[in-house]
């Protein structure tokens, strides 16, 4: 795999490096963005909430999205009267559970205006930087750090199971191995 192709969703291709998650799916290993895990794992999370599940909701708790299989608490929707659901996904295509934020820094108890040195206007000789543009960072707000977590969970579970089918399989072909040593060789 080449070093490029470790950096960016094998999913959707975005060049996310910081935030790839490492999970088993469709049969292979890859690494998928926080969107990619939770659009590809409907039923595994509230996609209003973005709980996990260890188990889904009772039927009695929890609305189906009618157009694909995700499941939310019957509590988390604005509108349950009706009882019919559409998850966010479905009902708008550019829907994206994570995004992070361009905010200008907030303030500190070691920088109470929340202002960088270069909008301070000092530079490194002690003097005025004329150039007053605002740096902006980009942050992990509270709905994307639920993302972020919900994805990581959907992805530990999914390299738990990973693993263990690995550890299975290994130990089949080691039994296959020493029976055959067993066996009689022909004459």
């Amino acid at each position: 795999m080449k070093r490029d192709q470790l950096s960016e969703c094998g999913g959707c291709g975005a060049p996310e490096r910081f935030f790839l998650h490492n999970l088993r799916h469709r049969a292979s290993y890859r690494r998928l963005c926080t969107n990619c895990v939770l659009k590809n794992h409907q039923g595994l999370f509230c996609p209003i909430c973005l709980e996990v599940f260890n188990e889904p909701p009772p039927p009695h708790q929890r609305l189906i999205c009618l157009k694909c299989p995700s499941i939310s608490h019957l509590s988390c929707p604005s509108s349950h009267l009706s009882q019919s659901f559409t998850c966010p996904l479905c009902s708008n295509p550019n829907f994206s559970f994570f995004s992070l934020a361009d905010e200008k820094p907030k303030s500190t108890p070691d920088n109470p205006q929340g202002s960088t040195p270069e909008e301070d206007g000092d530079d490194d000789a002690g003097g005025k930087n004329d150039d007053k543009t605002s740096t902006k960072t980009r942050v992990i707000n509270k709905e994307a750090a639920k993302a972020l977590l919900a994805a990581a969970k959907i992805a530990a579970v999914s390299m738990t199971k990973a693993a263990a089918v690995a550890k299975l399989e290994a130990e089949r072909r080691v039994k296959k191995l020493l029976w055959r040593r067993r066996e009689p060789r022909g004459s």
